[in-house]
């Protein structure tokens, strides 16, 4: 049986914030509970793509995440993104060094009443090395 993947949960803070970020493998980290995390309020589900490409025979990873939000974003530089999704999976996009997250914010006035008048936000991400998943503790 297939589990819903979707994006229903985001949350963000300043990279600088992130409280002990352990490498746990090549796939996955560990965030401690005490990292102060702020709840991004999304309309459900957002959209996250994880791809890979060999680019001058260095192998590169981007993750490209796309949700709307009622509320204005304010600061968007130098964010570190948590994903979570309905089957109880947490993506980290970014991390306390270099590459960053790019953010972009598209703040749309439409000449329909009907059209979404929400901030749709673009957060991409490129690193060598692969999207970490985060690990729940005793994992």
């Amino acid at each position: 049986m297939n589990t819903p993947r979707n994006i229903i949960a985001i949350d963000r803070l300043r990279a600088g914030e992130i409280v002990g970020l352990q490498h746990v493998s090549t796939t996955s980290v560990r965030v401690s509970a005490l990292t102060p995390w702020v709840s991004i309020p999304i309309r459900v589900p957002a959209r996250l793509t994880i791809s890979d490409k060999i680019e001058d025979g260095v192998r590169l990873f981007t993750a490209q995440l796309v949700f709307r939000t009622c509320e204005e974003p304010g600061d968007v530089g130098r964010m570190v993104y948590r994903c979570s999704t309905a089957d109880g999976r947490c993506y980290l996009l970014g991390s306390n060094e270099r590459p960053y997250p790019v953010t972009t914010v598209n703040d749309s006035h439409p000449d329909n009443m009907t059209d979404s008048q929400l901030y749709e936000v673009t957060v991409s991400y490129t690193s060598p090395s692969r999207i970490k998943q985060i690990a729940q503790q005793g994992e």
